[in-house]
């Protein structure tokens, strides 16, 4: 039987040890997390925990809704059994129906048909670090070394005191100074903030700048440590002096310095073409996750089919 139940009636402990016991465990799925990120969490339990379902929800214009938390990379269905196309279909048909529409990306061990017709596959890259340096960087694209190594010729420094908010703020003057949209609001950048704060306290995020010769800092990004792997999770440059390659030289020498280790480094993402170019550079593998988009009343979904064509 599954279950709904809001955030102060899941035993924490039991929660947890659900998820930790999934092959796609995974840091955004603890309780701790989910509770930064949307303290009034609710979600979908089968029996006694034997698989569970993330449900963060908002509220907008009087309607509830399921949406994926910014940053937030992998949710959907935890269990140490297999997840099945027939269990994703038991907990969507669980959802409440005050929920108007769900969007949520899903982890890697739900199957990728589940997502279809009313989702969709999402494409990210990674890249295995057990290996040394030198054969990961045979990989690397032969514009990439170029760009590499006119970045070095500037003497750039990596600095691993810079801050999570000085990332940020090198993230939101890239993205306006680049024309495109940005939807996140001041509130979801302060859940960020607060999730990097978490995870720097638990030794679990780097958080690394470059500067140049003067001081300058040019480039930054959060890395998060999540169950033997490493997210490439937020980044930002300094567009005006964005002819020094800085982000190539952090990315390479955050390789560098953890070749050889029993990590694999996501860049999680990315469907722009350009993005791809740079993450697929670095000798990484593409692969595809999937990810529900399903409005759950009929009547809702003219409004909601147009207001995602329009946001």
């Amino acid at each position: 039987m599954i279950r709904f139940c809001r955030h102060d009636e899941i035993d924490r402990a039991r929660w947890d040890s659900c998820v930790e016991a999934s092959p796609a465990a995974t840091l955004f799925a603890s309780f701790d997390f989910l509770s930064v990120a949307n303290p009034e969490w609710a979600a979908l339990i089968e029996d006694d925990y034997m698989a569970v379902m993330p449900l963060p929800w908002r509220r907008k214009h009087g309607l509830q809704y399921v949406y994926n938390p910014f940053y937030y990379t992998r949710l959907g269905i935890f269990s140490a059994r297999p997840v099945t196309c027939e269990l994703v279909t038991e907990f969507l048909q669980a959802v409440p129906r005050s929920f108007v529409s769900i969007d949520l990306n899903l982890n890697e061990s739900v199957p990728g048909e589940a997502a279809v017709p009313e989702g969709h596959l999402k494409v990210s890259y990674r890249l295995d670090l057990n290996r040394p340096y030198e054969a990961i960087c045979k990989g690397y694209g032969s514009n990439h070394k170029r760009n590499i190594k006119a970045a070095r010729a500037f003497e750039p420094v990596i600095d691993e005191s810079i801050t999570s908010e000085e990332v940020i703020a090198l993230y939101r003057g890239s993205r306006r100074g680049s024309g495109k949209s940005v939807r996140m609001q001041d509130v979801d950048y302060a859940i960020f903030l607060k999730v990097c704060e978490i995870a720097k306290e638990r030794g679990l995020a780097d958080v690394w700048g470059v500067r140049d010769s003067d001081g300058t800092l040019l480039a930054g990004a959060v890395f998060l440590r999540d169950h033997g792997r490493v997210w490439f999770w937020a980044s930002g440059r300094e567009e005006e002096r964005a002819d020094r390659k800085a982000m190539f030289f952090l990315m390479d020498e955050y390789i560098r310095r953890h070749a050889n280790q029993q990590l694999v480094l996501d860049f999680n993402g990315s469907s722009t073409e350009s993005v791809a170019r740079f993450y697929a550079g670095f000798g990484s593998q593409r692969y595809t996750f999937p990810a529900l988009s399903v409005i759950c009343t009929s009547w809702a979904k003219p409004f909601l089919h147009l207001y995602r064509k329009i946001k």
